[in-house]
């Protein structure tokens, strides 16, 4: 069953899960289910939570898709590598309110999280099944 095409201003939200992202062992002071309900009441935001996305050594990744208005005006799938609080999370929030990939660019303060893309992209799960 494939996903619907998200809104003209929403982005698709591929949130890892897996091996060491979202987890307490790797990440202790980390209220990973606090970011995963930030992203899902994000106005804007399409969210996916996803096992592992091969990018252990930068976890807990997020990786942003354009809106179709992104992808129309040339933006590309974003990732971004050690969001680790409730500051960084809203950065995202707040660059996806914006436009995202090929609307705006990414926050000063996400800058130094932009890292190239991983390994590979797992299936996904609706937020609303972790």
């Amino acid at each position: 069953m494939s996903s619907p095409i998200p809104a003209a201003g929403t982005c698709r939200v591929v949130l890892c899960r897996g091996c060491c992202c979202g987890t307490t062992d790797k990440h202790p002071d980390t209220d990973h289910r606090q970011q995963v309900d930030q992203l899902s009441a994000a106005a804007g935001v399409d969210l996916a939570v996803t096992g592992c996305l091969g990018n252990c050594e930068r976890s807990n990744t997020i990786v942003v898709l354009p809106s179709p208005a992104g992808s129309a005006a040339g933006g590309r799938v974003t990732w971004l590598g050690r969001i680790l609080d409730a500051t960084l999370t809203q950065a995202v929030v707040d660059w996806i309110a914006a436009g995202g990939p090929g609307v705006a660019d990414p926050p000063e303060r996400l800058v130094p999280h932009v890292q190239p893309p991983g390994r590979r992209i797992a299936a996904t799960e609706p937020a609303d099944a972790r």
